[in-house]
């Protein structure tokens, strides 16, 4: 190549401008227009390069890539026009164009991992460099054949090898415009900048669509306002190729921005939530200890009043106070273990019975206004964890029940062994045995907007001083600990209804374990989310 363009060099300057002078206007678009493309395309073959270097996305990279073939494409384009104008030598000129076609060709796979990269999370794997390869030698041997066959059939018609080679080269540039538009079309993410990609392909497809039209005029003599609006168009459509790829790098990298950003809100948010998780469990320490001397006095004193007590009533309202003050220590303990993420010593225990032991003290939880109903199956199910913990989920959903409850109301509570097969899993709950614990209530229901909160610890709809926000959070806590899991139903104005799964190491059935609903109403229509492990 250096040979050709030292030995041109060396008898041009006696003709060259009467050379140029009695080209045509053809040949004078594509020398004017063939080297300010080569300026163009170097330049945001740089800036590309410059920028992947960078950022080092995929996207960027592949696109680099691209615009390295777009760059070398042009710079042979330049010898391509120069041997076929300057120095009448159409053979070399159809096979250096042959090239060009065939880098413009070798890019397609780059525009396609580019569109990957930005259309999925997980993009698939894409060999370019060797799709690059046969892309290039195959469209570039289609257009030697081509252009050579057509030239040796009509030697005098030159008008019908340039358009097979400019339309070819239309149909190379115009693929990858239907990339982009299609993975626009399919993409889950990234929509504005492959938006972008596909205008600034649209555009250089556009110019190349010009380029055919104005090739079907060769040998004859355009005005000057022609041919200076076919070169705009040429110079144009590259540079808007290139500034739509290099905003295509800015869209992602904005994404990516706020991706970030709000990964880090996220993770600050998490952190206040610790700060206030720890500021919890200092306070509750520094409480334990008096809160236990009051709740040891107490019991003290109704046992010393309690043999003195010979109305039957009497000796009932002192057990309550016993058995209220046993349940306030447990709550101490559960507080001081939700707050410091202390595991409690699991013990095996019958969840029917350990239920039915504390049926008083949930009908007194549940509001004297409320009729609370507890159902409680024969047989046994033996789960691992702290019997205490259990005791608090049980009174935390009461309470929340009670508490969701406008005026009078109705709470089912419902316990039974059950056992989830594969197919009949509910949302989140893995199949197994299970004991089933369920408190429904006939309450306002949970809007949907803040459905997926409930769980969020300190978050919480009541009004001021009538609830903290964490009892629904201990109780999804406790039982993640336990390996159970929770799914929530609720409907605004049907009510809500809470079923606890926590795995059964042994069941024991006396009859069929199918728990009826709630016998007031069928089951509503409610809208199911699990809560996972």
């Amino acid at each position: 190549m250096l040979a050709i363009v030292t030995s041109s060099c060396t008898r041009l300057p006696r003709g060259l401008h009467t050379s140029i002078e009695a080209l045509t206007s053809f040949d004078r678009i594509n020398l004017g227009s063939t080297l300010l493309q080569a300026v163009v395309a170097l330049s945001f073959a740089a800036a590309q390069h410059g920028v992947a270097r960078q950022f080092e996305r995929p996207s960027m990279s592949a696109l680099a890539t691209l615009w390295r073939f777009l760059a070398i494409a042009a710079i042979v384009n330049i010898f391509s026009s120069w041997s076929g104008a300057i120095w009448n030598d159409r053979e070399l000129s159809r096979a250096l164009n042959s090239v060009v076609v065939g880098l413009l060709a070798a890019g397609i796979p780059y525009v396609k991992g580019a569109t990957d990269a930005l259309a999925f999370t997980e993009p698939p794997s894409l060999r370019a460099a060797r799709l690059a390869l046969v892309w290039g030698v195959a469209i570039g041997s289609l257009h030697a054949i081509g252009v050579f066959g057509l030239a040796a059939a009509m030697p005098d018609v030159h008008v019908v090898a340039i358009t097979y080679s400019r339309v070819l080269e239309l149909t190379v540039v115009l693929i990858p415009a239907c990339i982009a538009w299609v993975a626009y079309a399919r993409a889950s993410q990234q929509k504005r900048a492959l938006r972008l990609l596909a205008l600034g392909s649209s555009a250089l497809a556009f110019r190349q669509a010009v380029a055919v039209g104005v090739g079907l005029r060769v040998g004859s003599d355009l005005p000057f306002e022609v041919v200076a609006g076919a070169i705009m168009i040429e110079i144009l459509g590259i540079m808007l190729f290139g500034v739509m790829s290099l905003l295509t790098n800015t869209a992602e990298e904005v994404v990516l921005a706020e991706r970030r950003a709000e990964t880090l809100r996220q993770a600050e948010a998490r952190l206040a939530v610790g700060e206030r998780m720890e500021s919890l469990g200092r306070l509750a320490a520094g409480v334990a200890h008096d809160f236990n001397n009051v709740l040891h006095v107490i019991r003290l004193s109704t046992a010393s009043v309690q043999p003195a007590l010979g109305d039957p009533v009497d000796r009932t309202a002192i057990d309550d106070v016993n058995a209220a003050a046993r349940h306030g220590a447990v709550i101490v303990s559960q507080l001081l273990t939700f707050a410091r993420q202390q595991p409690q010593d699991a013990k095996r225990f019958d969840v029917f019975e350990r239920l039915r032991s504390v049926s008083p003290l949930l009908h007194r939880v549940a509001g004297s206004g409320n009729e609370c109903s507890i159902d409680i199956a024969r047989g046994m199910a033996i789960v691992l964890m702290d019997p205490g913990q259990f005791e608090q989920i049980a009174i935390n959903l009461v309470s929340n029940a009670r508490d969701a409850i406008t005026g009078n109301g109705r709470i089912d509570v419902r316990v039974a062994a059950v056992t989830l097969a594969g197919d009949a899993g509910r949302a989140g709950v893995r199949p197994g045995d299970y004991a089933r614990l369920t408190v429904e209530d006939t309450g306002d229901g949970i809007p949907p907007e803040i459905r997926a909160r409930i769980f969020e610890p300190f978050f919480t709809t009541k009004g001021a001083g009538k609830g903290s926000g964490v009892g629904l959070s201990m109780v999804h806590g406790i039982v993640q600990r336990a390996g159970g899991n929770i799914v929530v139903e609720s409907e605004v104005g049907r009510g809500t209804r809470f079923e606890v799964y926590l795995p059964a190491v042994e069941v024991v059935r006396l009859h069929s374990p199918r728990v009826p609903h709630s016998p007031r109403t069928p089951p509503p229509p409610f809208e199911t989310v699990g809560v996972g492990q």
